[in-house]
């Protein structure tokens, strides 16, 4: 299989070998047939707008042309190297500036002239035989204004020969020849390793980014479209180590997070089997804490069953317009068993657009996620304010401060903040992470701030219907 820079430097120089041909061919081997139809069509022009300009003068009757004519002929003549000669209808010589060899070819010129009486135009070739010398005579009725023929004009010219010329062009296209390819190879070998180069990168780096080496650097510092092809691998390959990082860490944790459960259930139901089956309350206890680490392990899946559908696009958000003062209230009644909860609202009722489905999980996670951290039994406040356009929904608790650091990742897929209970992460880690899939869903803002004065507060925006 041949190589791209092979592939590269071949077509350039099947380029250059086309051009050298045409030049050779237009230089050398048409350049006498060009050159003699280009001169021979000029003197045919310029014969027949002599015959124009003597279309006033009667030929038939005249002896000699007028002193301007006779002027315009002679210095055409001597200015070109041309014989030229005026004749009559009856074949006498108005006017005529010959060449030196041109009295030699009146029995061709006979012949001419006899075409042109004819309304002819004529053109033909007389060669000189001891003089190896060739001409061309070229004639051109005139036509007076009864549109009948009243004389001719008669044009001689040599014949250059080209062979001298043509030697001269031949030899200097060898050297041009010869220098073109030898730089024509030249670049387009560089031409070639300069394109090719960095595409076998690209071709390499692919090889080791389907191995999993998710590191490569092409280190390439072009800034045409294969520079930005190479720096679009880059990224991707950077994205592709970040999806396998994750992976790897979803796999990990998810591990982790069902290993625990599992272990606790399947300890206590042995427990129970073996030892405590026979008493009463060991027996409630253990089973408490079975049914407790099921309903763990239940929230764990759906929050992964959710996270999945949500960042898949599985799901589709729904928005319709809906009274988020009526949502917020009936959690507060579901909540306040668990703690006690402050709404903070200056509105009775406010009218959101948004999925509320999705909104009433956020408010779970978000009121869910506050309990479970508050420190005291200091009430948790949902707190809204409603400006024109958007309303702000605040959930503030009062427990354990979180730190810079906390707040950076605390979005992020299974982190987790350790609890005041038994200091161990509580929940999936997910919680969060759904809320800010859902709040991205609906494009809208969201936040969160923690200080020992103001507590613990997660935010979010919605749109006003």
């Amino acid at each position: 299989m041949k190589s791209i820079r092979t592939k590269l430097w071949a077509a350039m120089m099947g380029f250059v070998v086309v051009i050298l041909i045409l030049l050779w061919l237009f230089q050398v081997v048409f350049l006498e047939t060009y050159y003699q139809a280009m001169m021979l069509g000029r003197i045919q022009n310029q014969a027949m707008l002599y015959a124009d300009q003597l279309y006033d003068v009667d030929l038939r009757n005249a002896l000699s042309l007028n002193e301007p004519l006779s002027d315009e002929f002679s210095k055409y003549a001597e200015t070109k190297q041309v014989g030229v000669e005026v004749i009559n209808s009856s074949g006498e010589t108005v006017f005529q500036h010959a060449v030196a060899m041109e009295p030699m070819f009146r029995h061709t010129f006979r012949t001419v002239f006899a075409s042109i009486l004819e309304g002819e135009t004529i053109n033909t070739q007389v060669s000189h035989m001891r003089f190896e010398s060739t001409y061309w005579v070229i004639g051109v009725p005139v036509v007076g204004s009864n549109q009948e023929v009243t004389g001719g004009i008669i044009i001689t010219a040599p014949i250059e020969s080209m062979d001298q010329t043509v030697e001269i062009i031949k030899e200097q296209l060898v050297y041009i020849t010869l220098l073109l390819l030898v730089l024509a190879s030249l670049m387009a070998f560089l031409l070639s390793k300069q394109f090719s180069k960095p595409i076998l990168k690209i071709s390499q780096a692919t090889k080791k980014i389907a191995k999993g080496e998710y590191e490569t650097k092409l280190n390439t510092h072009q800034s045409d479209e294969i520079g930005q092809l190479a720096k679009d691998i880059e990224e991707m390959s950077f994205e592709l180590g970040q999806i396998d990082r994750l992976r790897k860490e979803l796999i990990g944790n998810v591990s982790h997070e069902l290993r625990t459960p599992l272990s606790i259930i399947r300890g206590y139901a042995e427990t129970l089997r073996d030892v405590s089956g026979d008493h009463p309350e060991k027996r409630n206890h253990q089973l408490g804490i079975i049914i407790s680490e099921s309903e763990r392990l239940s929230g764990l899946i759906e929050d992964i069953l959710n996270m999945s559908q949500i960042e898949s696009g599985a799901i589709t958000m729904s928005k319709q317009p809906f009274d988020l003062m009526e949502l917020v209230n009936d959690l507060r009644i579901k909540f306040e068993v668990m703690h006690p909860i402050d709404v903070i609202s200056d509105q009775a009722q406010m009218v959101v657009y948004a999925d509320r489905g999705r909104i009433e999980q956020v408010f779970y996670n978000l009121i869910g996620n506050a309990i479970a951290h508050a420190q005291t039994s200091k009430p948790i406040q949902i707190e809204i304010h409603a400006s024109e356009q958007v309303v702000q929904i605040g959930i503030r608790n009062y427990g354990e401060v979180l730190s810079e650091e906390a707040l950076k990742r605390i979005w992020q897929r299974f982190y987790q903040v350790q609890s005041l209970e038994q200091g161990k992460p509580k929940g999936s880690g997910l919680g969060l992470a759904i809320v800010k899939s859902i709040l991205e869903s609906h494009k809208v803002k969201y936040g969160a701030a923690s200080s020992a004065e103001t507590g613990t507060l997660f935010w979010f925006e919605l749109n006003r219907n």
